[in-house]
């Protein structure tokens, strides 16, 4: 397997800042916000500032601060959503945390919904209290607006747009530097640092039917599972239950909000049907909630099921979800009188790189934080709106240890030289990817079984032969390589896992096993017949 995608020489140019942060959602931003004034920072964004999951997150954030809710019940519903998996002891500083960091939030200007003086409280799914904070159903947004522009006005922090981190270079397991592609001029840098933290989001571009940005495809995991990190807990791969399914669009999510303001679902007859599945119908966790639905979709041959509210007023709807609202009503659905046809798509990575309590990764200097890390509060299953909390708290606390060791680290005088190798192949690179997210969705979806994942592993594996020699020019050729890597960790996880737990079904062992209840961890070299 190639430690560097492509090689660097000695005209290379070199810029110096204490703080890298690979990613601008609100794990990287916030991060960056936390840290001590006299740090220079430089944030680096992949496309413009804006593109980020954090940006499309409706929902809100989970924090327990309602009459009768506890950080304890908040604890227990996040361990009970997370299959047996989650890890208690960070789940413990999650929930006791969340309510200093969405102060922060507020007094940075995040402007959240209120209810007679106090934050307005809605619910979601496997949530047994009230404790969602939101801004209407675009609350990613809201944030993310409010981060960027604090960002922008701090001496501190530069932010640069388009810019595409390629490789994090070590030595002696230590982080060195980043190489980075500038997509504007075409030219790499070498971005020196005391530390890197990496906040670059998830993979969801993996799969077909995705509610991701197009700049979700696992090129942080990939860049760490290069450098030496541990990978883990790939195989638990979430699927949002109610995306939207019009031939417009497929990737626009529906809140999980919406059920818990009392939505039902329908099947293609009007039927309701969660009653069959589950005593939590609705609002049982996204994993049942996405089978079911998956389940109801082939029993009556349909593409879709229906999510109902027509039994709220229009002028609810136009006020608590007016992005909802106004994108279905733009492809002619008025959700107050019309049901809204839904089917699951892929939203969200449980594993990522492994992080201790502080966001470190097992190579000095380099954190990650946000849906790239894998802190092990989600488990099994994510609980709904758990994973901006995880980005505001973890960042918060990475933020913290670069801020109380800066000092001791100084930056040395060292050239960087790797070599470049591999040919141009004729095959277009975007074919390439296309025929990933066809595998993955065919094969490690919703629903898995050895024969599927075994015919997946072959196309990912010819897939990897192929790109093994390629000498990478453009963004979308690192790219590729990047998602063959990370769809071949996560196939091989999936194998791995003889047992249902969490957004891991496996129908040929369609049940928990208790000899299951571990985590699966992946190294570079470590992957059987490696080949890139």
């Amino acid at each position: 397997m190639k430690r560097y995608l492509v090689g660097v020489n000695e005209n290379t140019e070199i810029i110096e800042t204490d703080v890298l942060i690979i990613g601008s959602g609100i794990a990287g931003t916030y991060t960056a916000l936390s840290i001590s004034k006299n740090i220079k920072i430089t944030i680096l964004a992949k496309e413009a500032i804006d593109v980020s999951n954090t940006a499309l997150a409706q929902g809100g954030i989970a924090v327990s601060l309602g009459d009768g809710d506890s950080p304890t019940f908040h604890h227990n519903d996040t361990l009970f959503a997370g299959a047996g998996l989650s890890d208690e002891d960070m789940v413990w500083l999650l929930v006791n945390e969340a309510k200093d960091n969405i102060k922060n939030l507020c007094d940075l200007g995040v402007q959240f919904d209120m209810t007679e003086g106090m934050l307005d409280l809605t619910k979601e799914a496997a949530h047994s209290q009230r404790r969602i904070i939101h801004a209407k159903d675009f609350t990613g947004k809201e944030v993310c607006d409010k981060l960027l522009t604090s960002s922008i006005e701090k001496e501190n922090i530069t932010l640069l747009e388009n810019m595409f981190a390629i490789d994090i270079i070590t030595e002696n397991n230590t982080c060195k530097a980043t190489l980075v592609l500038d997509q504007k001029t075409g030219k790499k840098k070498i971005f020196k640092s005391k530390y890197v933290v990496c906040a670059s989001g998830g993979f969801g571009q993996l799969y077909e039917i995705t509610s991701n940005p197009i700049i979700a495809t696992g090129d942080g995991m990939a860049m760490a599972y290069r450098a030496g990190a541990t990978l883990q807990d790939m195989e638990f791969v979430q699927f949002h239950p109610t995306v939207l399914f019009h031939k417009k669009d497929k990737s626009f999510l529906i809140s999980e909000a919406v059920r818990g303001e009392g939505a039902i679902l329908r099947n293609s007859f009007g039927e309701l049907f969660m009653h069959k599945y589950d005593k939590l119908k609705e609002l049982a966790p996204r994993d049942i909630v996405a089978r079911s639905i998956f389940s109801e979709m082939k029993k009556t041959q349909s593409d879709c099921v229906y999510l109902d509210i027509t039994f709220k007023s229009r002028e609810y709807l136009k006020e608590r979800f007016p992005k909802i609202f106004n994108t279905c009503l733009n492809y002619g659905i008025d959700i107050s009188k019309d049901y809204i046809p839904v089917a699951p798509a892929e939203h969200y990575c449980m594993g990522g790189i492994k992080t201790d309590l502080t966001g470190k990764t097992e190579i000095d200097r380099l954190y990650a934080c946000g849906e790239v890390a894998c802190t092990g509060i989600h488990g099994a299953n994510r609980l709904a709106s758990n994973s901006l909390l995880e980005g505001l708290v973890f960042g918060k606390r990475i933020a913290n240890d670069i801020s109380m060791n800066h000092l001791r680290i100084h930056l040395d005088q060292e050239t960087y030289l790797t070599s470049e190798t591999g040919e141009n192949y004729s095959k277009p690179v975007s074919e390439v990817e296309k025929g990933i997210k066809r595998t993955m969705n065919k094969h490690v979806g919703i629903v898995r079984d050895k024969v599927g994942l075994m015919i997946a592993k072959k196309e990912i594996d010819k897939t990897l032969k192929l790109l093994c020699s390629y000498k990478y020019t453009s963004m979308a050729q690192m790219q590729t390589a990047n998602m063959a890597i990370i769809a071949k960790i996560v196939i091989n996880s999936a194998l791995e896992r003889k047992e249902s737990r969490g957004a891991h079904f496996r129908s040929d062992y369609p049940s928990s096993d208790n000899a299951w209840k571990k985590h699966i961890i992946n190294k570079r070299g470590e992957l059987d017949n490696e080949t890139f």
